[in-house]
């Protein structure tokens, strides 16, 4: 060991005693080596080892089998059914003309079927008139001039005071008139058209049955009404008029070839 003394009075200048020296002392241990390398670890349990790693790996999954973007959902296969055709308005070129065509006939009959149950008959039978002639009054002249081209309407003679009823038909055939009747209008017109007095007359049937008297001045207005556009419209159509024909026609050949499979006429 080494060691190095110092003393205080040489540094003060040479006066002093000799038991108020400091002496510092330094020593080293020349024993410790550096630079050993560490002991190799003890031998550990090969099974308890592969155990451990195993229930690391099922609890913690390697990352990397993973994609890092999760695949986009695929697209559902469901698809709503549509609408049927009859209802498509997107079919029309007028669709806001086939909406008020069946609007005030489908709030009509519904006031007429459920407004007994929560208002009293006179008020229900006076909002069944105003709309029954809402619906006239459009179906006249609005609906029909849109969707098929035809109109019909009166003149009074200012001189003789007679009417006359006057039945236009604006065909597609016409050189001076071009007009391409939409075939979803054509159908939804005179399909709604030919339904509502229909309708009414059950109406009317299934009042008379149960004797509902106080039914009667609604559902004759109606009937009226709905009758009268019929009529006006059927007028106008040469089309329909041929198809009515053809109707008749179809009907009288099948009623007498039903006699005669009977044999009504002794064959």
């Amino acid at each position: 060991m080494m060691q190095h003394g110092f003393d205080n009075s040489d540094a003060a200048g040479g006066g002093g005693d000799a038991g108020h020296d400091l002496e510092f002392a330094t020593s080293v241990d020349g024993s410790v080596q550096q630079n050993v390398p560490l002991p190799p670890p003890p031998p550990t349990n090969n099974v308890l080892s592969s155990m451990t790693a195993a229930a690391g790996a099922s609890a913690n999954p390697p990352y990397a089998s993973y994609s890092s973007a999760a695949p986009a959902p695929s697209a559902s296969s469901y698809a709503p059914s549509a609408l049927p055709s009859c209802l498509q308005f997107n079919n029309s070129d007028h669709p806001a003309a086939c909406l008020f065509h069946v609007l005030f006939k489908g709030l009509a009959l519904l006031l007429y079927s459920l407004g007994s149950k929560a208002m009293e008959d006179i008020l229900v039978t006076v909002l069944c008139i105003i709309l029954l002639a809402a619906d006239f009054w459009v179906v006249k002249n609005i609906t029909g001039r849109l969707l098929v081209g035809l109109r019909w309407w009166n003149r009074v003679d200012p001189v003789t005071g007679n009417t006359s009823w006057i039945f236009e038909s604006a065909s597609p055939s016409s050189p001076d008139v071009h007009v391409e009747t939409n075939t979803f209008d054509y159908k939804f017109f005179w399909s709604i058209l030919y339904l509502t007095p229909v309708l009414w007359g059950v109406f009317s049937l299934s009042a008379v049955l149960f004797l509902k008297f106080n039914c009667f001045v609604t559902l004759g207005c109606a009937l009226v009404l709905s009758s009268s556009n019929v009529y006006g419209y059927y007028k106008c159509s040469t089309d329909q008029k041929e198809k009515w024909n053809q109707w008749m026609n179809r009907g009288a050949e099948m009623g007498v070839s039903a006699m005669m499979r009977n044999g009504v006429f002794g064959w």
